[in-house]
């Protein structure tokens, strides 16, 4: 039983090791140089950078709608649309904003990329992409007015410009983990099945340090608890 219990303790660190080995930072991800606050800190934040300009994340979309399905209870999925001077992107950030806040955002999201990169419609100015919003069922007036005066659009758009200062991705799509960790498509040679293995290892890691805490905040409870009777 003694020489189990020992081989059991160097067995232990040895498979974090490898663990650690499989994804090294600096190769397949970067620590971010600010960290971001999640929203939540009770769960892990996954964020997809991504552009509906960018024909890579056309092509990852499916890949990444499979695999956020997959994704344990504690950890929450969103997005943020790049803002960059490439031409679209500025408006597509802004239509994905206004789609959100018209509560149609899941009912489009597929359709445009379709619209941009399967069918290469040019749907680059506002009057397109409202053509666009009402075949897809969205009231015209509704979106445009939504697109162009909406307060809480304006801010989710200017809190985008801020988070990707700090992301510093060279490139779409990108996966931030948590608020900490970017990993980019050029980090695993262009693919997207180990993007998302990146992602998912990064996920656990980040998942064990929140149960860590959790651990210790109910011992913490339970001691004051213990002083409270005492």
């Amino acid at each position: 039983m003694v020489k189990i219990g020992w081989f059991l303790m160097l067995l232990i660190p040895a498979l974090s090791w490898a663990e650690g080995f499989q994804y090294e930072e600096g190769t397949h991800y970067v620590e971010l140089e600010v960290p971001l606050k999640p929203r939540n800190p009770d769960v892990v934040e996954v964020t997809e950078y991504f552009s509906y300009g960018c024909p890579h994340c056309y092509r990852f979309e499916p890949l990444v709608d499979q695999w956020k399905k997959t994704l344990p209870d504690n950890v929450e999925f969103n997005r943020t649309p790049a803002i960059w001077q490439v031409t679209g992107y500025e408006l597509y950030a802004r239509t994905y904003y206004a789609a959100q806040a018209l509560g149609v955002l899941e009912d489009v999201h597929g359709p445009l990329f379709q619209a941009i990169h399967g069918e290469r419609r040019r749907i680059l100015d506002l009057e397109s992409m409202a053509g666009f919003m009402a075949e897809q069922g969205v009231d015209i007036q509704q979106f445009v007015k939504t697109f162009t005066d909406s307060f809480g659009v304006k801010a989710m758009y200017q809190q985008a410009i801020a988070r990707q200062r700090i992301y510093r991705s060279g490139g779409v799509p990108a996966i931030i983990v948590n608020g900490k960790y970017r990993i980019e498509a050029s980090m695993v040679s262009n693919s997207n099945s180990v993007m998302l293995d990146v992602a998912s290892h990064l996920i656990e890691k980040e998942r064990r340090l929140l149960s860590a805490g959790e651990a210790v905040q109910g011992q913490l409870i339970d001691k004051e608890r213990q002083l409270l009777k005492d």
